[in-house]
């Protein structure tokens, strides 16, 4: 089951603005797409934030360099592909459009 889940990651890095602290602070999600699960790493404590669940109205569409997300309330943007693989997957979907 572990190769199963690890063929189907996609990593991503997150930031989310604390306004108590004052301070940016940055997140590894990694999506689970075949069970449709997200877990959250703090880059910062080198700790696991969220562990593994289901959010509900967020789907693998949803996450891109420069979207938004909302995960337990907290408004996250994304910054980056967390590795080649997921980069690889998302620009290759990627459709232009001029206008």
């Amino acid at each position: 089951m572990a190769t199963l889940l690890g063929d189907d990651r996609y990593t991503f890095h997150l930031d989310w603005y604390d306004e108590q602290a004052g301070i940016i602070r940055k997140y590894f999600l990694y999506y689970l797409n075949v069970t449709n699960t997200i877990e959250m790493y703090d880059v910062k404590n080198q700790r696991i934030f969220l562990k593994r669940m289901e959010i509900p109205g967020l789907a693998l569409d949803d996450l891109f360099v420069g979207a938004k997300v909302t995960i337990l309330s907290r408004s996250m943007k994304v910054t980056d592909y967390g590795d080649v693989r997921t980069k690889h997957h998302f620009e290759a979907n990627r459709t232009c459009t001029f206008a």
